[in-house]
C-alpha cells in the first residue's frame, strides 16, 4: 500500500495505491454479489459467465471494490497518516482498478483546523439575580386554574372569555362560496376581529351579516372582498375552579393549599435555576465565539445551516407561515453567520476536552440513547442500531464530551449576579448616552 497525503487548506486528498490479494479478494467478492442480480440477455440470472460479467459491468465492478477497500482500510490509513475527518463525509474518484488486483484512488475529506486554545478559566459572565415573589406564585395559581377551566352552556350575551359555535357563509365578490362550522374563545385571537365585534352582546339564534370584508393571501396581500353571514350556535360559559384542598388534591399538588402553594414555588424556583444555568451556558459560547476566528470546515457549516434552515422552517410552520424562497433567502445570512459562529464553539469545546482529558462512558452514552429512544418512541435496541448503521455513534459521544466541556466552563467561570433594578438603571444611563450622542 502506498499512500501519498496532499493539503490545501482545511481539505486533504489521498492518493492510495495498492495491489495483490486483498485487492483481488475485494474484486471476486464484488463479482460474486453483481453475478447474483446481473441480467445478461441469453443467461439465467446467477449462471452469467465471470467473463461476461467482468465485461458488461466493469465501472461498476470498479467503483464498489473501491467502496470496499474504503470501507474496510480507510480506517487504518487514517490512524497510520495522524488523520480525522471532521465529518463521515468522504469523497473518491479517480479509480483504477487493474487486472482485478491493482486498485488507485483519491479519497478527499476535511479535518479540523489547528488553533491554540486562549485561557477559558474565569470566564466573566453577567446575569440578573432572579427570585420567586409571591406574585409569581399568584400567576402560576392563575394559570393552573385557567388551564383547568371547563365550559357550561349559558343563556347570556356573548363576551370576553366564552366559547362559541357559530355556522358562517362566505361569498366572495369573485361567487366563491363556502359554508361550515367552528368553535372559538372569544378574545383568542383566533376569530377575526371583524367577526369577534360583531357577535359580542348576541346571544344563541341570532344571526349577523358583515359586508365588503377583506380577504388577504397568505403574503397578507388583499384580494378582494366578501359577505359574510354568522349565526350563532352555541354560547358556553368559562367555568374557572377554585384553588382549595379538593382541587389540590385532584391535581396532585398536595393535600392542601399550603402544601401545593410550596410545590409551586418549588417548581419555580427549578425552573429559574434551568434557566439561569442555560443563560449562563449562551453567555460562555458567546464569548468563546467572539474571542476566535479560524476557518471552519465546508462540510460542518453545510450541515449546520442545513439545521438551522430546518428548525427556523418548524419554528414557521408553528406560527402559521408558509415558509417561502423569499422568507429563506432573507434569513439565509444571519443563518449563515450563526453556523459559523456555532461549528467555531464546537471546535473549540471539542479541544477544551481534549485537554482537560474528559470520557464519554458507556453509561453516559446508553443514557443518551435512551433519552432519544424515548423522543421517538422506539425500543433502546432499535435505536441503538439504526444509530449504528448510520454511523452516528461517534457524533453522540463527541456531543456529550462537548457538554461535559462546557459543564467545565460554567464550574470555573466568574459568575456575577446583578439585581434587575441594578439592571434597569444601567439601560436606563446606556439610553441616555445614546441619546447624548
Amino acid at each position: 500500500m502506498n499512500v501519498v497525503v496532499e493539503a490545501k487548506e482545511l481539505l486533504r486528498t489521498l492518493t492510495i495505491e495498492d495491489e495483490g490479494q486483498k485487492v483481488k479478494e475485494l474484486a471476486e467478492e464484488v463479482i460474486k454479489e453483481i453475478s447474483k442480480v446481473a441480467e445478461v440477455k441469453g443467461f439465467r440470472k446467477g449462471h452469467v459467465p465471470k467473463a461476461i460479467i467482468k465485461a458488461k459491468y466493469k465501472d461498476a465492478i470498479k467503483e464498489e471494490v473501491a467502496k470496499a477497500y474504503i470501507d474496510k482500510y480507510l480506517p487504518e490509513i487514517l490512524e497510520k497518516e495522524s488523520l480525522k475527518p471532521v465529518t463521515p463525509e468522504i469523497l473518491f474518484g479517480d479509480v483504477k482498478l487493474e487486472n482485478d488486483e491493482k486498485l488507485s484512488m483519491k479519497v478527499s475529506f476535511e479535518v479540523a483546523p489547528e488553533f491554540e486554545l486562549k485561557p477559558y478559566e474565569d470566564i466573566e459572565v453577567e446575569v440578573v439575580k432572579l427570585e420567586v415573589k409571591d406574585e409569581d406564585i399568584e400567576n402560576a395559581i392563575k394559570n393552573i386554574l385557567e388551564n383547568n377551566a371547563t365550559y357550561e352552556d349559558a343563556d347570556k350575551e356573548i363576551e370576553d372569555g366564552d366559547k362559541v359555535k357559530v355556522k358562517y357563509h362566505i361569498i366572495s365578490d369573485k361567487g366563491e362560496e363556502e359554508e361550515d362550522e367552528f368553535e372559538t374563545i372569544i378574545g383568542s385571537g383566533a376569530l377575526r376581529k371583524e367577526a369577534e365585534d360583531a357577535i359580542k352582546g348576541k346571544k344563541v339564534g341570532d344571526k349577523v351579516e358583515l359586508e365588503n370584508v377583506p380577504l388577504y393571501n397568505e403574503k397578507g396581500e388583499e384580494i378582494g372582498k366578501a359577505k359574510i353571514k354568522l349565526e350563532i350556535l352555541e354560547v358556553k360559559r368559562k367555568v374557572v375552579p377554585e384553588f382549595n384542598d379538593e382541587f389540590v388534591k385532584s391535581m396532585g399538588l398536595g393535600e392542601n393549599v399550603e402544601e401545593a402553594k410550596n410545590k409551586i414555588r418549588e417548581n419555580i424556583e427549578n425552573q429559574l435555576k434551568a434557566l439561569r444555568k442555560q443563560e449562563i451556558e449562551q453567555k460562555i459560547l458567546d464569548k468563546l465565539a467572539q474571542e476566535y476566528d479560524f476557518p471552519v470546515p465546508a462540510s460542518l457549516l453545510r450541515l449546520e445551516i442545513e439545521n438551522l434552515t430546518q428548525r427556523y422552517i418548524d419554528q414557521l410552520n408553528s406560527y402559521g407561515i408558509e415558509p417561502n424562497k423569499e422568507i429563506l433567502d432573507a434569513a439565509s445570512g444571519n443563518l449563515t453567520i450563526t453556523a459559523i459562529n456555532n461549528v467555531r464553539v464546537m471546535l473549540i469545546l471539542s479541544k477544551i476536552a481534549e485537554k482537560e482529558g474528559i470520557a464519554v462512558s458507556d453509561e453516559e452514552l446508553d443514557a443518551q440513547i435512551s433519552k432519544l429512544a424515548q423522543s421517538y418512541n422506539v425500543s433502546f435496541a432499535d435505536m441503538r442500531e439504526y444509530l449504528i448503521q448510520k454511523g452516528m455513534l461517534e457524533g453522540i459521544k463527541s456531543d456529550i464530551a462537548r457538554q461535559k466541556a462546557l459543564d467545565v466552563l460554567v464550574e470555573k467561570a466568574n459568575i456575577k449576579e446583578i439585581s434587575e433594578e441594578e439592571l434597569e438603571a444601567r439601560e436606563k444611563q446606556e439610553n441616555k448616552e445614546e441619546q447624548n450622542g
